[in-house]
């Protein structure tokens, strides 16, 4: 019975490891020195919780984004003592996908659509008024 019980704990704790999965995406400058980086833990649910650190490895923020299944995700930026600094809310439709992004006090603060044009895919960023203040380009290979 012992040996039972030691063997379920032992399958039950393999079980929650190969649950999560964790990404590490790291931050360069224009000459190739580390700024920072993100560590991505992605759990059985499909929430993910990143963490971000500065070039000494210090948390200056951390985020979780959930997924729902209409196809919106919501992420909560916070800072490194914990208080939430903004969230922002993306809506998918098809292929296009439009974010809404808002600060502590859920004042709008700007937006960003996303739209793949054949090869690749651009990203326009507006403004809290709706002006255009930036695009941005992907392209698949």
């Amino acid at each position: 019975m012992r040996n039972i019980l030691v063997l379920f704990f032992f399958l039950t704790a393999l079980a929650m490891q190969a649950q999560t999965s964790k990404t590490t995406e790291t931050q360069r400058d224009r000459y190739g020195h580390i700024t920072g980086t993100a560590v991505t833990t992605t759990k059985s649910d499909g929430t993910q919780e990143t963490v971000y650190k500065d070039r000494y490895g210090h948390i200056t923020g951390r985020s979780t984004t959930k997924q729902y299944s209409n196809g919106r995700t919501e992420t909560t930026y916070k800072d490194s003592y914990g208080h939430v600094t903004g969230t922002s809310t993306t809506r998918t439709t098809g292929n296009r996908s439009e974010t809404t992004y808002k600060d502590r006090y859920g004042h709008i603060t700007g937006s960003s659509a996303t739209k793949p044009d054949g090869k690749r895919t651009t990203t326009t960023y507006k403004d809290r008024y709706g002006h255009i203040t930036g695009t941005s380009t992907t392209n698949k290979e």
